[in-house]
């Protein structure tokens, strides 16, 4: 097995089993580019028969830049792992050439293989949880308007048309 990211199951009787796996990021084919460093995962094997479940989690930095002020910085980006196998290789054989893809609730593995790979549900879940909004931890709580104010809106001129209504709700409290 190439992957680092490969749980040994070989041999494995039913049980729980700790999981600590590292890779570099570059060797996870198509990681997203952001990552950069060494992806970790960490977890529980369970292996039941001919069922093997992962529950962990993989954690790798990501080198983003601020959508505010285009710096750029670096973030740990954490993302659950829950994956179920099951060793079936009539079932394996039947679904030889289709995609592989998250509408089975088991991922199907041939009865003789030695290793379940996770680099790719790493690379999934690690990919899904890059931020959409990407903002310095610096400039989280900067309001826009204090960190570029020549680029604020004017404050609104006060209307007294609204006065009155005004004291009525203040009568009212």
């Amino acid at each position: 097995m190439s992957s680092a990211l490969a749980i040994r199951i070989q041999g494995l009787r039913d049980g729980q089993y700790s999981v600590f796996l590292t890779a570099p990021a570059e060797s996870i084919a198509n990681m997203a580019p952001e990552f950069f460093g060494t992806v970790t995962v960490t977890g529980t094997l369970e292996k039941v028969g001919r069922r093997y479940t992962f529950i962990g989690v993989a954690r790798c930095q990501a080198l983003l830049v601020c959508d505010r002020t285009l710096e750029e910085y670096t973030e740990w980006i954490e993302a659950d792992i829950e994956v179920a196998y099951l060793a079936d290789t009539d079932l394996y054989l039947l679904r030889q050439g289709e995609q592989r893809d998250r509408t089975y609730e088991l991922q199907v593995i041939r009865e003789d293989d030695t290793h379940i790979d996770l680099a790719e549900e790493v690379r999934q879940e690690l990919a899904v949880h890059l931020p959409m909004k990407r903002i310095a931890p610096a400039y989280r709580d900067v309001p826009f308007e204090e960190l570029y104010p020549q680029y604020a809106a004017p404050p609104a001129p006060e209307d007294d048309r609204w006065a009155p209504l005004r004291q009525l709700l203040n009568k009212a409290e």
